[in-house]
């Protein structure tokens, strides 16, 4: 008696619940906001603007076409039915037992995956929601269905589905799918859709990129066995219809789109999607149509990346085979003064896929484009080296059994720190670190946006690009931008602004900025990095009439090989600038083998990434003004490889003559530096003691010889200036400055 009544509660409580929530979804169902219009008309086009805020390019929305559901093929519509909801013709709105399945699968793995949705709620997420997997959304989703069934006949739903349906490839509908894959125009000819081409495209819903024909051909096949075999099951076609269909080979080519950005702006596409989905900007949210996406990229900058990379004129400046299996590569072009990305490209043509590898964001050691940052302008921010330093380049043990070695085995033991810059010194720049302290480097660094690791920072090795993951070329564009602005850093950006159909800004860029190194180190650095390109490893880089700095960047293949394989490489870069714009060139296939690599005959691969970025920069100034920097570079003098043993040794055969008749003395001297260095003459005050002979001041050393109280000595024109006139700190009053080599004291 006891268990009944308890029993009959039960009931009640179910019964009651059960009441409830159908209350609760009724009344949801009924003040849940429905915008029925908005699956009426065609959806706008989401249009990308320029840095000069005009139309760049559109992206197709869902909405695009509008097919109606009589002109669409049979063999079409039933695939996609059997396939995505079985029960569309017969069943609610509401797929309760996918729904439950869906639930319990997603309660028990603490996960979103599961769907369980009918094609009413599928239309609804594609329509009115994102797809973000939350329970709220499916709820939503679920409510939307409902009342999409309300409003419309399941024929007028299937059809916005079809019409709507992101199917790969950007194609959004049926319509731009079998024109992409099959080249089958629906408004004009449906009935040139064949069974198995039907069937291929019902397979992609559920999976666009798994199930694309082009990328994915054998996981393609199956899926469009399957839904052969589904619409067999569902009495659609028989199974000897299927079994034909399924004889057919894929039958798919890519066939281009009227107006589709892939088609029209394809490397830039590629980077403008990569970029937003770092942002937290979906694929699906960029193409749902109807936004307004204001963007930095420069038509001109952008074209000339294109032209470069795209175009078969210019395979010859790539290394390596011009068909086959190609070396990738990657381009990336800031605005120094704002941070805003001009242009980018993350492959070449032969290795191009619509939203394949990006290379822009890829990571891969940087060789030696790493030495400006990592040693060459922390050393100078400290004060204490200048151009005319003096670095060891003796190939030598620092520790641990590190021995960097030098390109150049003859190279000279003593260098300045223009020459170890220019010609690319390893073993100079290894020391160099070891001097200022690798933490002082490697902060440098870090502050300059180079994402170290902590491994990163216990070996010399990153003094030369040995780092655990390396950088991106989008970061090292980032980083030698400080070199060109004064030294502040702004944060690279592409978007601006998103602005949604109704005019509401969705989305905002934040400029940052942030001081890297003193306007001074700025400026010797862009002097230093002049030199690489008009004297040193870049000079392929060079774009006549324009100022142009940069470093070039080599990666061995295996430092341990010998013989011939010791020539091979994996990675070549040049990152660099002109007064109006950064960049950075990569050069390397994605997975290097003793099949595909570099080598450095018959061109340093760093070398071919400087002629890149001159072909760049030559076709995007093309019509404008030169610009030079405020300074040009260092003498080349200063650069050789006899300039250390010369400013050691700056002055010879100091003499002096008096000329009674006139009270003159006349100086004279020989020098191994003639223009390269200043020489200040002294003389002796009255009230100081004679100086010994020959003291100079400045980067460049000191002179010898006697005088009779007045003396030549030489200064390095990089660092400091002596007073005009007055008493010098050992007695001496300065009397003249002088590139000449004589000098008649009055």
């Amino acid at each position: 008696m006891l268990a009944g009544r308890y029993l009959v509660r039960i009931v009640v409580f179910l019964i009651a619940v059960i009441v409830l929530f159908t209350a609760s979804f009724v009344a949801l169902v009924q003040f849940t906001p429905f915008d029925a219009a908005k699956l009426k008309g065609a959806a706008n086009p989401t249009v990308v603007y320029d840095k000069n805020g005009a139309a760049y390019l559109t992206l197709s929305a869902p909405g695009m076409s509008t097919l109606p559901y009589q002109d669409m093929p049979r063999d079409l519509t039933n695939a996609v039915v059997a396939t995505e909801d079985h029960n569309f013709w017969q069943g609610s709105s509401i797929d309760v037992k996918g729904l439950l399945r869906a639930a319990f699968v997603d309660l028990w793995s603490h996960s979103l995956a599961q769907g369980g949705s009918t094609i009413q709620e599928q239309l609804a997420k594609i329509v009115y929601l994102t797809d973000k997997k939350t329970f709220t959304r499916k709820i939503n989703q679920v409510i939307l269905g409902v009342q999409i069934s309300r409003h419309f006949t399941r024929q007028e739903i299937l059809a916005m589905y079809l019409n709507r349906v992101f199917l790969g490839e950007n194609s959004i509908g049926a319509e731009q799918a079998a024109m992409r894959y099959f080249g089958v125009d629906l408004q004009h000819h449906a009935n040139k859709l064949t069974l198995d081409q039907a069937a291929i495209l019902a397979g992609l819903p559920q999976a666009p990129s798994a199930y694309d024909p082009l990328q994915h051909p054998q996981a393609a096949l199956q899926r469009r066995n399957q839904v052969l075999q589904n619409m067999v099951t569902y009495g659609y076609i028989t199974a000897a219809q299927a079994a034909s269909a399924e004889k057919q080979p894929l039958g798919v080519k890519y066939h281009p789109l009227p107006g589709d950005a892939w088609d029209a702006h394809p490397l830039f596409t590629n980077f403008l999607f990569d970029y937003a989905a770092k942002q937290g900007i979906t694929a699906e949210e960029l193409l749902q149509g109807g936004l307004k996406i204001y963007t930095t990229v420069d038509p001109k900058v952008q074209q000339a990346i294109h032209t470069v990379f795209w175009n078969t004129n210019y395979n010859g400046d790539f290394p390596g085979p011009t068909s086959g299996t190609v070396v990738s590569g990657s381009a990336v072009f800031v605005d120094p003064q704002t941070g805003g990305i001009l242009g980018a490209a993350g492959s070449r043509k032969q290795d191009f896929a619509r939203l394949g590898t990006d290379r822009a964001f890829a990571k891969s050691s940087p060789g030696s484009s790493i030495k400006p940052i990592m040693d060459y302008a922390p050393a100078i921010e400290t004060g204490s080296w200048g151009p005319t330093s003096i670095l060891d380049n003796q190939p030598q043990d620092f520790g641990g059994g590190y021995t960097p070695q030098n390109w150049d085995p003859a190279a000279p033991a003593k260098v300045t720190l223009q020459y170890g810059l220019q010609w690319s010194q390893n073993v100079a720049s290894v020391w160099l670190l070891k001097q200022i302290g690798i933490q002082t480097g490697a902060d440098f660094a870090a502050h300059d946006g180079i994402q170290l690791t902590s491994s990163d920072r216990q070996h010399l090795g990153i003094a030369i690009g040995g780092m655990e993951y390396g950088v991106s070329p989008l970061e090292m564009a980032q980083a030698y931008a400080p070199f060109a602005n004064h030294g502040v850093q702004m944060q690279s950006y592409l978007i601006a602004k998103i602005m949604n159909e109704h005019g509401v800004q969705i989305y905002q860029n934040q400029p940052q900025a942030k001081t890297i190194m003193a306007q001074n180190t700025a400026s010797v650095m862009t002097r230093l990095l002049q030199d690489v390109v008009d004297f040193g490893t870049g000079q392929g880089a060079q774009v006549p009439s324009w100022g142009v700095a940069g470093k070039t960047g080599t990666v061995q293949y295996n430092a341990g090989l010998t013989g011939t394989n010791g020539n091979w490489v994996k990675y070549g870069w040049f990152d660099g600038y002109t007064p109006t714009m950064v960049g950075s060139i990569y050069l390397g296939y994605d997975i290097s083998s003793p099949a595909h690599h570099l080598t450095m005959y018959p061109y340093d691969p760093s070398g071919n990434a400087a002629h890149l970025f001159g072909d760049i920069v030559k076709l995007a100034v093309a019509g404008q003004s030169p610009q030079q920097f405020a300074q040009g570079p260092y003498p080349a003098s200063q650069g050789t490889a006899t300039s250390a043993a010369n400013l050691q040794k700056p002055l010879q055969g100091l003499t002096a003559a008096y000329d009674a008749t006139t009270n003159t003395v006349h100086l004279s001297w020989q020098s191994r530096l003639p223009g390269a260095v200043n020489f200040v003459v002294s003389r002796a005050v009255d009230s100081a003691p004679a100086p010994s002979a020959g003291a100079g001041s400045g980067s460049g050393g000191s002179g010898t010889g006697t005088d009779n109280g007045t003396q030549a000595g030489n200064t390095g024109n990089s660092t400091s200036t002596p007073p005009s006139n007055g008493t010098g700190s050992q007695g001496l009053s300065v009397l003249t400055q002088t590139n000449s080599l004589s000098y008649d004291d009055t």
